[in-house]
């Protein structure tokens, strides 16, 4: 498919979000026609366009072209996949499953295909896996003594240590200036002694950055990794709003305070519509407190809403509503949600997301935060409460109300967050930044996936108090 050339403000291309396609693009999307579109939308470039949609119309030439690219499976290499794990599904099941909206698929071209992740979707799926008569844990075995301990004391602090890269690709490698903006910690409620362990980045944001990074800038004739290692401390109070009186104090302090940011739209993903209006409404009717309101929601979205992985993000439109209709979507989408019901409800809401550590892995991750007149700034993590409620542990579903476990890496604050400097071509992520970004300047189009692969481990977990 031709590619538009894309303008250097890559914020102000995901922001048209916010509008419609013409009908005429729309018509073929739905189709799943996307070369067809493609091509249209690059005759309709050629003319004289008001300048919001032609920024609109290069932003989902982009979006055109990544679409299939998170649809690789035809039917019968989807039931291939899905029987490694779920042997006993058959295609009558399949076809149940599908019509139950548990397996992702797009038409192309005429074609069912089917997402790359869809049978990870179902393989992390407690009641899935009950259904099909496999083993579910409910206990955790890293997480559960955390909680337990942050019950019992108060609070928990660990020393963290992790180390991340982005490495170019040798096969693919074109000489040139790249730059690399790599996720570093930020100043927060739960995190602080922050310091850079190794890595000679041209620089760190600033502690007042949304979204923190480590910036690398270099001309290479040959390819190269760019690398940064970090340690912090992250130190968790614990809270139960819907239990406990608030404390003298707010848990944290030190947490920026409420702004006018935290209870508005943003009206690309955050959009306070018709229908999550009635949603809020539905949903807190018979709560009175603010704690309350939050918790309905919680509870709402952690019981209802069918834990999934999903296309990136830039190809969602409206994030939110995306999720509440659907009733499905990962963390990402499950945060976003509370945060807008919060928002419409006037509970001052906001984002996280980094990187957690499970024990044996890290991985990304994205949660809420949201604030409560004496306690301050708590945490909501709807994804982990979900899964805890699924596997059957009360323990961390009532946890993850109100509370994160210590092991976090947040680096982002805000969700579409610009990075510091701001990239010229659209983002691998333009909504998070969560395990790094690349790019070559002068370069027509992004840096693809296989361009450069992005890697995270944890060096140090100590327990502090």
């Amino acid at each position: 498919m031709p590619v538009a050339r894309l303008p250097e403000n890559r914020q102000s291309l995901v922001s048209t979000l916010s509008m419609p396609l013409p009908d005429l693009f729309r018509k073929l999307k739905y189709a799943g026609r996307y070369a067809e579109a493609s091509e249209a939308i690059s005759i309709w470039l050629e003319r004289d366009l008001p300048d919001m949609l032609r920024r609109r119309l290069i932003l989902e030439q982009e979006r055109l072209r990544r679409l299939p690219l998170d649809y690789p499976y035809d039917r019968s290499a989807a039931l291939q996949r899905l029987q490694k794990t779920f042997p006993m599904v058959d295609e009558p099941c399949f076809d149940r499953l599908e019509k139950e909206g548990k397996i992702d698929y797009l038409i192309i071209d005429g074609v069912k295909r089917y997402h790359i992740r869809f049978a990870a979707t179902m393989e992390k799926d407690s009641l899935i896996r009950k259904a099909f008569g496999l083993p579910v844990k409910t206990d955790n075995d890293f997480l559960d003594p955390m909680i337990r301990t942050l019950q019992d004391k108060g609070s928990l602090s660990v020393r963290i240590g992790m180390k991340s890269s982005v490495e170019l690709n040798p096969k693919t490698f074109v000489p040139g200036t790249y730059r690399a903006w790599l996720p570093f910690p930020v100043p927060c409620a739960q995190q602080s002694d922050i310091v850079l362990e190794s890595g000679n980045p041209q620089s760190i944001s600033p502690d007042s950055a949304p979204a923190c990074t480590a910036y690398f800038e270099q001309e290479l004739k040959a390819p190269s990794r760019f690398d940064v290692a970090y340690s912090y401390t992250s130190t968790i109070h614990y809270a139960d709003p819907l239990h406990a009186q608030a404390p003298e104090h707010e848990l944290y302090p030190s947490e920026k305070p409420v702004c006018d940011a935290d209870l508005a739209e943003d009206h690309i993903h955050v959009r306070f519509t018709p229908y999550l209006c009635s949603l809020a409404q539905d949903i807190t009717k018979d709560a009175v407190t603010d704690a309350e309101k939050a918790w309905k929601i919680y509870e709402f979205i952690t019981t209802r809403i069918h834990y999934s992985f999903v296309r990136d993000y830039l190809l969602l439109d409206d994030i939110g509503e995306y999720c509440a209709l659907n009733l499905r979507g990962d963390c990402g989408l499950q945060a976003i949600l509370f945060i807008t019901l919060c928002r419409i409800c006037s509970i001052p809401a906001r984002w996280q997301s980094g990187l957690e550590y499970s024990g044996d892995s890290v991985g990304s991750h994205d949660w809420a935060q949201f604030y409560l007149p004496g306690w301050g700034w708590l945490f909501a993590d709807c994804s982990y409460g979900g899964s805890a409620f699924r596997a059957g542990s009360t323990l961390r579903h009532a946890f993850y109300f109100g509370n994160i476990d210590p092991a976090r890496m947040a680096a982002n604050r805000l969700f579409m967050a610009e990075l510091t400097p701001n990239m010229v071509t659209i983002r691998r992520d333009p909504c998070d930044n969560q395990t790094g970004e690349m790019e070559r300047l002068g370069a027509d189009c992004p840096l693809q996936p296989s361009d450069y692969e992005r890697n995270v481990e944890i060096v140090q977990f100590t327990v502090l108090s």
